[in-house]
Parts: structure tokens; sequence; C-alpha cells
């Protein structure tokens, strides 16, 4: 649960600061994608074996470690890249198709009770897991897809 709480701290926190000092929506909402991903990047890294038990079980263990860090790998581009003019729309579709493609791993962690970021509570977790993953998905509409519109 502290992890949620953490994420949605960084999207509203850069997005409500940043607006103090006149920084433009578009580019708060971007700062903010930013900031989540950069977090959750490199938590694959740090936290990478735990973060491992969490991919099914249908996935053979030697490729589960690997899986891990492609995808802390691919969080840190996209944390970079959806901040360059003329990539944050194409970088942000990516991140929609990865964040759908990670919640049926998400929903397995929790229905398998794996005693990492919160899974272990169970399917309660995913209450609070795939609403946030939800207001993630249009978050990264709303700031990193529709602006080029």
């Amino acid at each position: 649960m502290r992890n949620i709480i953490l994420i949605v701290a960084l999207l509203l926190v850069p997005f409500f600061g940043l607006a103090l000092f006149g920084a433009a929506e578009v580019s708060r909402g971007q700062i903010a994608t930013t900031c989540v991903l950069l977090f959750t990047g490199i938590g694959h890294f740090l936290q990478s074996k735990p973060m491992s038990a969490m991919i099914p079980l249908q996935v053979p263990k030697p490729f589960r470690l690997p899986i891990i860090y492609a995808s802390g790998m691919f969080e840190i581009v996209a944390a970079i890249a959806v901040l360059v003019p003329g990539w944050s729309r194409a970088v942000g579709i990516l991140l929609c198709l990865f964040l759908v493609v990670v919640l049926p791993a998400n929903i397995d962690a929790a229905i398998r009770r794996v005693p990492f970021g919160g899974h272990g509570a169970g399917p309660n977790y995913l209450l609070v897991r795939v609403p946030l993953q939800v207001a993630l998905l249009c978050w990264i509409c709303w700031f990193d897809i529709r602006p080029g519109v």
C-alpha cells in the first residue's frame, strides 16, 4: 500500500507543485509521468529478485529476472523519452500497451498472494491496484498521447 501512496504522490506533487512556478499543464503532467516511471523502473533493479516472483508461473524461472530487468530498462528509457518533444505521443502509446500487458501479471501475483509490493494482501489488493493502473493509463493518455492531437 505504501508504494501506491508514493506513486500517487509522485504524480500529484510535481503536477501541482510545478504549477506554482507557472509550468504548463502538459509539461507538469509529463514530468509527473517521468517521476513515476523512474521510481518504478529503478525498483526493477533494486528489488529484482522479489519482483521476479510476481511473474506468472508459466514463465520459466531462467527468463524471469531478464524480464524484470528489461521492463525496468523500458520504464527508465520511457521516463526520459516522454520528455523529448515529438516523442511523448509514441512513448505514451507504448506505455499504455505496457500497462495493459503487465496487468494480468499483477492480477496473478495478487491471486497467488506474492509477498511483494502489496500483492501478499491477495485479491483485495486489486481493488486498489487495478484502479491505480487505470488512472495511470488515463493520465498517460491525457498528458502524453493527447497533446499531439
